[in-house]
Parts: C-alpha cells; sequence; structure tokens
C-alpha cells in the first residue's frame, strides 16, 4: 500500500480519535516517522480534531461509540477472509472500515455537541430572561415596601390624639375648590402638609407655607411637587399656630408673605 492509500483508508482519523489498539497505534507512528507526508496528515487529524474538542466538549454516550466500533471490527474482521473477484473490485472502489467508523463518530459527536450548544445558548437566554424579572420584581418590591411605610406614617399622624387637623380652603378671589390641610402634632411639634386641590405652580413661583402666630406669619418652606397626593409632607415644626396660609412667591420664597398672591387659608378645626 503506497502512502496515499494509506492515508486515504482512514487509520489516521482512527487514530486522532482514539479507535486503534495499541499494536495498530505503532504502526501508524511508525509510519508517520517514516514517510513526512503520512506525518502532515497525521498531525493535521489530530489537531482539527483537538480544535473541535475544545469547541465543543461534549462526548456521545459510551454505548454508541462501541456499536460504532464493533461494526467496523466486525467489518474488518470479515474483509480479512479471502474476498471474492467482486469484493476485491469493491473493495477498491469503496472505503476502509475505520474511515467509516472515524467519520460515524465524528459527525455523532458533532450532532451531540451541536444540539448540547443549542440547549445550553436557551439555559442561558431563558436565565437571563429569569434573572431580569427577578430585578423588576425586587425594584416593585422596594416601591410597595416603601409606599407602604409611608401610608403608615401617614395613618399614625391622622390617628394621633396629639394631631390637630387645619383645613385651608381657598380664600375670596381663588376657586373655593382648592384646599390643602395641615396636621399639627402637640407633642412633637411637627407640622404635615397634605395638598388636596392647588394648582401646578408656574416654572418661576414656589409655594411657600406659614403659620401665623399671634398675627405675625412664620416661614414653614416652600413646595411645588403636587404629584403624590398619597403622602404627607412633613415641612418642619413650630410650637404653635393660630392658622396656617399658602402663598405663590418668586422661585425661592420670600422673607414674608406677599398677600395678594395668597391662595388658602385655614384655622384649627373645633372637635
Amino acid at each position: 500500500m503506497d502512502t496515499k492509500e494509506y492515508i486515504a483508508s482512514g487509520i489516521l482519523e482512527a487514530y486522532a480519535l482514539g479507535l486503534l489498539a495499541e499494536e495498530e497505534r505503532s504502526q501508524v507512528e511508525a509510519m508517520a516517522a517514516k514517510h513526512p507526508n503520512i506525518q502532515r496528515q497525521l498531525q493535521e487529524e489530530v489537531e482539527s480534531l483537538s480544535t473541535f474538542s475544545q469547541a465543543y466538549a461534549v462526548q456521545p454516550p459510551p454505548e454508541l461509540r462501541d456499536k460504532v466500533l464493533a461494526a467496523a471490527l466486525k467489518t474488518e474482521n470479515k474483509a480479512a477472509t479471502e474476498p471474492t473477484e467482486k469484493e476485491k473490485v469493491q473493495n477498491q472502489k469503496g472505503t476502509s472500515p475505520w474511515a467509516v467508523a472515524a467519520t460515524v463518530l465524528f459527525l455523532i459527536s458533532g450532532g451531540f455537541n451541536f444540539f448540547q450548544y443549542q440547549q445550553s445558548q436557551s439555559l442561558q437566554q431563558n436565565l437571563n430572561r429569569t434573572e431580569l424579572r427577578l430585578a423588576e420584581m425586587e425594584t416593585q418590591n422596594e416601591v410597595l415596601v416603601a409606599r407602604y411605610e409611608i401610608m403608615e406614617e401617614n395613618v399614625a399622624v391622622l390617628t394621633d390624639p396629639n394631631t390637630a387637623q387645619f383645613i385651608m380652603k381657598g380664600v375670596e378671589g381663588r376657586d373655593q375648590q382648592m384646599r390643602a390641610d395641615i396636621f399639627w402634632n402637640a407633642s412633637t411639634e411637627t407640622v404635615y402638609l397634605d395638598v388636596k386641590n392647588l394648582p401646578q405652580p408656574p416654572s418661576d413661583k414656589d409655594y411657600q407655607l406659614w403659620a401665623l402666630k399671634d398675627g405675625k406669619p412664620i416661614d414653614m418652606g416652600i413646595f411645588n411637587n403636587l404629584t403624590d397626593a398619597q403622602e404627607l409632607l412633613k415641612v418642619g415644626q413650630v410650637p404653635g399656630a393660630d392658622a396656617f396660609a399658602v402663598t405663590l412667591e418668586p422661585k425661592g420664597g420670600s422673607e414674608s408673605p406677599t398677600l395678594e398672591e395668597m391662595y388658602v387659608y385655614g384655622e384649627p378645626v373645633q372637635v
């Protein structure tokens, strides 16, 4: 057998796949050492298989490998008997059992590896979607917890017997539907603002809250966020007040209220 026939026999692929017995491996190595073209081809087969294996390192079931090898050995043993003239012609035109076995195992391995790769990609996509959903649920949970804590604090303020309520309604010349309530706790002297109905202030203006005590205004700070109707706005502390009022002031507030820009005013609710 010349070197071309030897290479075409498939024994080099079988060597690379580890299908040969020790004696046969030694024969291949001896041929490779003797013939440079066999050495080059063997090296290419080993490197190609190594590259493929590293990229998709999954082995087919051992029992499937054993069946393929058994079939190759059976065919090889049958070929060892004296062939007929017809079989000689077929063998010359055909492919060796080792080449078939090597090709079959290589294709099977590739199929398993491709299936495993697809499964891995699908699992990774599902994992990514699950992680995203968990992150969304965690954010939603944090929002719900924050809202619950706000509502719990609101209830505590509103049900405290030491809390007095001031209902501020639209002053003369303003829309009578305007309203903002004040809850003042006598124990903590803390003031809470609950905006019921006020128009959104212009971009260059702020609402400013005033506590009125003995006829003198006390600055309680500015506000302009009217979007969250569920939240009581803690605006500060004051020892006591006869009434509260809201005015519309230049951005940043004023040192004293602009009476012409008063929107709502209210005194304590008599229980």
